[in-house]
């Protein structure tokens, strides 16, 4: 166990762009109390999907790690929302010890997830979350923050000018919604946690302040600051300070990018091509598009393959994937966001082992979002993102 652990945490620290609790261990193996002898718990992911078995995988692994047997479930695909939330019920039903899952939908599940809870089940999120309050933690990625890188590296590719398009692979799902808000809001300069300067609203804002008619204009007190100036008495350096802020406001966004519509794919690699091929179509000036998952990167890619307009619309996805890297090199694909199912998967696992033995688990946990492009895709951290199981040289020592 020791020896997997480090290799986990060691790839967690090496990709940065983590804030998981816990990137160091004690040489000392801790003492954990022990799990009755045939204890169940149950995974559920959201689909069939391939990326979806790296997460099986690595629950597997720390379920036999753990002493604990998992039972893994998943939906066919994504839009098929009622059955995960009937495997959530059967579930509860049986008797599991514990329930991780990544949810469908963000409200749903919340009826079946409280059941769980009354029944003393342990509920853990991961990948995706859910509003219910009583679920003990999720394990994800940061989605609305690596939708923002996303569009970081749109906008480069573009010359930061030109039409842009989403295609989506849920309406409701936590991961679609900040995946797609953290990207246009990326574009609009309205990100969570910025303040805009007031002098950067459309010029209509002003109009909006003005007195109602009959009113009487507001009395500016003779020698107040005037628009754009400073009140007496701030210091040279503090003038500094807020002329950058307000010139960082100012900069904010990249106005001159569109988002010119948003297709839902449901997850489904055919209808991601087939609307990736509509928006090409319907719109011959578009110069890129934005997938939010796996399913939707491979249909976008085959369309933009199929269409011969590789290097005309630029491809920013979501999840690298078996094939992934033929597209870089070939310059269909221009870069991918990369989470970590198997930390996901692994560590879900272990909150639930430390849950039932009375450890303490922190509420999130970041697993992180790496940008891949053609340039570090052969670089041995991110070949070991790509595919932990392979044998790669972190430069950490394990021991046996």
């Amino acid at each position: 166990m020791k020896r997997h652990l480090n290799r986990v945490l060691a790839g967690l620290c090496a990709v940065s762009l983590l804030a998981l609790t816990g990137c160091s261990r004690s040489s000392s193996q801790e003492m954990y109390a022990a799990v009755p002898e045939g204890t169940v718990i149950h995974v559920i992911t959201k689909s069939q999907d391939p990326y979806w078995d790296t997460v099986k995988n690595a629950a597997m692994e720390a379920g036999e790690e753990e002493g604990i047997t998992v039972i893994y479930e998943a939906p066919e695909t994504e839009d098929m929302l009622d059955v995960q939330i009937q495997m959530v019920e059967e579930a509860i039903d049986s008797g599991t010890k514990g329930i991780v899952i990544a949810a469908l939908d963000m409200d749903a599940l919340n009826e079946s997830l409280a059941r769980a809870t009354e029944a003393g089940i342990p509920v853990i999120t991961i990948d995706s979350d859910v509003s219910y309050e009583g679920r003990l933690s999720c394990i994800s990625t940061q989605n609305y923050a690596a939708g923002a890188i996303a569009a970081r590296y749109a906008a480069q590719l573009i010359g930061e000018t030109g039409d842009v398009a989403i295609i989506s692979h849920n309406a409701t799902a936590q991961t679609a919604v900040e995946r797609v808000s953290g990207f246009t809001d990326e574009l609009a300069g309205t990100q969570k946690g910025i303040r805009v300067s007031m002098k950067d609203q459309p010029s209509d804002a002003a109009a909006s302040e003005a007195p109602a008619e009959g009113t009487a204009p507001e009395v500016v007190p003779d020698g107040a600051p005037q628009d754009g100036e400073f009140p007496r008495g701030v210091p040279d350096d503090a003038k500094q300070k807020m002329s950058d802020s307000e010139n960082i406001a100012a900069s904010l966004g990249y106005p001159n990018i569109h988002v010119i519509d948003t297709k839902v794919a449901n997850a489904d690699v055919q209808l991601s091509r087939e609307a990736t091929i509509q928006l090409i179509r319907e719109n011959p000036d578009i110069k890129l598009i934005y997938a939010t998952n796996q399913p939707g990167t491979v249909g976008a890619c085959q369309a933009i393959e199929e269409l011969g307009v590789s290097g005309k619309v630029q491809l920013v996805g979501f999840d690298y994937f078996e094939g992934a890297d033929e597209y870089l090199i070939n310059g269909v694909l221009d870069g991918v966001i990369a989470q970590n199912p198997y930390n996901m998967g692994y560590f879900g696992v272990r909150y639930v082992y430390k849950t039932l033995t009375n450890q303490e688990i922190q509420p999130t946990v970041d697993t992180g979002a790496t940008l891949i492009t053609i340039d570090n895709m052969n670089d041995p951290d991110i070949q070991f993102l790509i595919d932990p199981n392979q044998a790669v040289t972190t430069g950490v020592t394990t021991n046996d």
